[in-house]
């Protein structure tokens, strides 16, 4: 026999006042624009060679600086607008060119002979390549989560408010930063750091921005962003394509990313709770699909039946 207990709850337990911790609805209120403007200049495949040289001018703005599909809440229930800015992937000026290049050799003759087996050979080489190069991300010194009494789940960390124009700060690697009065000094190589810095003066630009006053301040500081470190990036690859029978090619390729093996640093750390870090540079940037921003190289081989 199974007894079931059907005794009252205490008063004191179900009288007890409960705190909910978020409280949240998913709706389709938020906003978000970009505009842009692009030049595009295409050489269609002639004498071996073809090309495509791409540059985009362009500005990113919304609501809460995140892609569709993150988890977070409004700062600001009251104001939707009260972190409006530019977004984290807001990319003033963007460059992008792609080459293909078949290498004269082996056409009819080679150096004047025509032999078929030395034409196999020597033919058939190409060489192509990418490359790209870009204006820095936008990024806001940030003060800590709760600035508009948002929830304790899913926080947003707004930003500080600048005091001085942002863009004056630079957005360089400055190399020999020491840091002063516990701002930046993590990167001092005095104590193993890398001295580098995003600012010649670490100390003078955490301080030329103040925190939010809820009281008289209808928006954060993220409408006025720095700029990060502009990059650039060369891939090349170079292949032969070999045609054994009418219908059996050979098709081989190294291909080389970061060709020239140039370090492109990521952004670094603007948190007014985390002084010390402030503007130092002390990570590699890591493209997407790759596990490291050092030269890669490839080899491929591929054979078409």
């Amino acid at each position: 026999m199974r007894i079931v207990d059907f005794r009252p709850v205490a008063p004191a337990l179900w009288r007890r006042p409960r705190a909910a911790q978020t409280l949240f609805l998913r709706a389709s209120v938020g906003k978000s624009n970009y505009n842009a403007g692009f030049v595009t200049l295409r050489k269609r495949l002639s004498q071996g060679l073809l090309y495509a040289l791409n540059y985009t001018f362009s500005h990113s703005f919304d609501q809460l600086g995140a892609i569709q599909n993150a988890a977070n809440t409004m700062p600001n229930s009251f104001d939707l607008d009260a972190e409006y800015g530019p977004s984290l992937f807001d990319i003033t000026h963007q460059f992008n060119s792609t080459f293909l290049y078949e290498l004269p050799f082996g056409r009819g003759k080679t150096f004047g002979v025509s032999n078929d087996v030395l034409n196999k050979v020597v033919s058939g080489w190409y060489v192509s390549g990418i490359f790209s190069a870009r204006s820095g991300d936008a990024l806001t010194v940030t003060q800590g989560p709760g600035v508009w009494g948002n929830s304790l789940q899913l926080p947003f960390t707004s930003s500080a408010i600048p005091t001085t124009d942002p863009l004056s700060f630079g957005n360089d690697v400055n190399s020999g930063i020491a840091g002063s009065n516990n701002i930046g000094t993590n990167g001092n190589p005095a104590t193993r750091g890398t001295g580098l810095s995003l600012f010649g003066n670490p100390e003078q630009v955490y301080n030329s921005f103040r925190r939010v006053n809820v009281s008289t301040d209808g928006r954060t500081g993220r409408a006025n962003p720095l700029r990060g470190l502009t990059r650039w990036n060369m891939d090349m690859s170079i292949g032969k394509r070999t045609t054994i029978k009418e219908r059996l090619n050979l098709t081989f390729a190294f291909d080389f990313f970061n060709l020239d093996n140039h370090v492109s640093f990521a952004n670094p750390g603007l948190s007014l709770t985390d002084p010390r870090n402030f503007g130092v540079i002390n990570t590699q940037f890591i493209p997407p699909d790759r596990v490291a921003g050092s030269r890669w190289i490839q080899f491929g081989l591929r054979v078409e039946f």
